[in-house]
């Protein structure tokens, strides 16, 4: 724990590392993984990155935060509530682990905190989703004015059929539906209770984000890569270098596009890669020149935000938003009720000046307006509810993998050499002769063009 005197804010991360699901996946996963597994050898202190340094131009929204590190051990997705029967047994704590550190916390700070972000990465993205209600619903009897909300980063996953089925004798090539119905019951897993009444018949539907995000009550921000390479690994589609593997995903990028559509905050980059907040490049990411980072503190400086992108519609499209402490000094002398008085007095204002426009223009203005924003969710969204328009709804509209110019370099998995998608295909065997063939053109023409062209050619034929 990295406590910032003063702070009000807290971020809680959890660690990911993938998952095991019955004997045989966590005994190989005791011999290859250990530090997952075991406290036995974590190292005193870790030096945080990305999200959780405390390096101002490495993370300038979040250095002077308290920072909480929940190092991964339980091999659940963070869900587990079984304890070991044996000592020679394993123990699955994930859901159990988050509650105790919660409870210590609120005797340590968090019980004056003004700001609770739960975030993770992989595994621990996904931990925040089954677990952010539960830990809203727990801290909220002891601290009624501390804001929670997640933060899942490739945590999002698709339960759907891969591309070859193979038996689940390794953790990390088992699909993720055959490998979430063997470890729901293997740890005694623990999802959300609105989301286990809607899919009561079959609750481990509840692990995948898309599935749980509709019953939801704490805000949630997503960041998914577009073609991520975990969800790539369970699918057993491997790299592209055939049109079947193309077809397939292609399809995997829109099946999740198709799961953000009534997603309120999501950043999705068409890009090959796996977690982002933990790497010093996360402040580089960009859609339609928004940052990661940019997009974030707009969602977090919003008292308004809920989940479910459609529903807010139901706004007064002139509510004036004020923030309290995120994004601003933690020093500020302005109390929060004076800012409620502001915004009382702000909305009074604006209540009157609506009735002034409206019996001067009449409601022509008006339903001209609604039916502007009718096309333009995003925009609405926006006009309604941040007055610096900010945004925190980006998702890539390219629809390739690495066509963002902002996308992390991709290096050669056999030298660690930096190299562009299209070298990274030649490494698996991509044949440009066939793909000259296929395209009708002059395989030296290919060879010679661009590779970002040739990547949008490749696209475009698979289509």
């Amino acid at each position: 724990m990295r406590k910032s005197k003063g702070s009000k804010r807290w971020v809680i991360f959890l660690e990911g590392g993938w998952y095991c699901f019955n004997q045989r996946s966590c005994d190989t996963r005791w011999t290859k993984m250990r530090n997952l597994m075991s406290s036995a050898h974590w190292p005193d202190t870790r030096l945080g990155e990305g999200m959780l340094s405390a390096d101002p131009e490495e993370n300038p929204a979040y250095w002077n935060a308290n920072v909480v590190f929940i190092p991964y051990c339980s091999s659940d997705s963070w869900s587990g509530t079984k304890p070991a029967a044996t000592k020679s047994d394993w123990a699955f704590m994930g859901s159990l682990i988050i509650q105790e550190v919660i409870k210590n916390l609120l005797t340590d700070g968090l019980q004056h905190g003004r700001k609770l972000l739960l975030v993770g990465s992989s595994a621990g993205g996904t931990g925040v989703i089954l677990n952010l209600d539960r830990v809203a619903d727990f801290v909220r009897p002891q601290n009624p004015r501390l804001d929670v909300r997640g933060f899942t980063d490739s945590g999002w996953f698709l339960d759907n059929e891969p591309f070859k089925a193979v038996d689940c004798t390794d953790a990390h090539l088992c699909s993720p539906i055959e490998a979430v119905k063997l470890g729901l019951n293997y740890w005694h897993g623990l999802v959300p209770d609105r989301c286990k009444l809607q899919y009561s018949d079959e609750p481990w539907r509840c692990y995948f984000g898309y599935r749980v995000y509709t019953s939801m009550r704490a805000p949630l921000f997503v960041f998914q890569w577009l073609y991520d390479e975990a969800q790539m690994a369970a699918d057993n589609v491997g790299a592209p270098v055939t049109k079947e593997q193309w077809d397939y995903i292609h399809s995997m990028g829109n099946q999740l596009k198709a799961t953000f559509e009534n997603v309120s905050a999501v950043f999705a980059a068409s890009c090959l890669s796996h977690i982002v907040l933990t790497k010093k490049e996360w402040q580089f990411v960009e859609i339609d020149g928004v940052t990661l980072p940019q997009a974030l503190e707009c969602w977090m400086s919003s008292n308004h935000e809920h989940n479910h992108h459609r529903h807010h519609r139901n706004h007064n499209q002139f509510d004036v938003l004020i923030s309290t402490d995120i994004m601003v000094s933690d020093e500020a002398n302005v109390t929060t009720r004076s800012k409620s008085r502001l915004a009382k007095q702000q909305r009074r204002q604006e209540r009157q000046r609506r009735k002034r426009l409206h019996k001067k223009n009449g409601k022509g203005r008006q339903q001209k307006r609604a039916a502007l924003f009718e096309d333009d969710e995003d925009f609405d969204h926006r006009w309604r509810l941040h007055n610096s328009k900010c945004r925190h709804r980006l998702i890539d509209r390219c629809s390739w993998p690495q066509c963002n110019q902002a996308c992390p370099k991709l290096r050669n998995p056999f030298t660690g050499e930096e190299m562009d998608f299209i070298d990274l295909l030649k490494s698996f065997g991509l044949d440009m002769t066939s793909v000259a063939n296929a395209l009708g053109m002059d395989v030296a023409l290919l060879n010679n063009m661009d590779h970002d062209q040739l990547l949008q050619l490749l696209a475009e034929y698979t289509k």
